[in-house]
């Protein structure tokens, strides 16, 4: 029996260090993503004239900064051993400073400037950008 089989016939151990990290990394990343799709459906509820979208849409963007930012900061000290731990740390980081690129193009569209054509395309990107944090997160403590 090679190392291979000896590998995959062994029992799944629930509390292994890596799978513990990728589950809750995988839940706050999945959460992210959640966060940035829910900001798009604001907006959309926004263009549609319901009158509660422009708040919510600004408090979820506030929010999903600071979470973002949080997430970065405590990954990249927390994980900073662990394989593909600093990776994730700095891809979290990088997605908050692109939110703050987002949330400036919105707050200067809803004071009349012309960046619409900026801040809808950057924030379909970012759906995609959240999702490769999430597939960061999976790859945890793995090689």
């Amino acid at each position: 029996m090679n190392t291979t089989t000896a590998h995959l016939n062994r029992p799944a151990d629930l509390h292994e260090p890596g799978r513990n990290l990728r589950r809750w990394w995988g839940v706050i990343t999945a959460l992210l993503v959640a966060a940035i799709f829910i900001e798009a459906v604001f907006a959309g509820a926004m263009m549609s004239g319901v009158g509660w979208a422009r708040a919510a849409h600004a408090a979820n963007a506030v929010l999903l900064i600071a979470s973002t930012t949080v997430a970065g900061l405590v990954s990249l000290i927390t994980l900073r051993r662990v394989p593909h731990g600093p990776r994730l740390g700095w891809t979290l980081l990088s997605l908050a400073a692109v939110l703050v690129l987002q949330a400036a193009a919105g707050a200067l569209s809803a004071k009349g400037a012309s960046l619409l054509w900026i801040h809808v395309p950057l924030g379909v990107a970012l759906v995609g950008f959240a999702a490769q944090a999430a597939m960061g997160a999976r790859r945890l403590g793995g090689q």
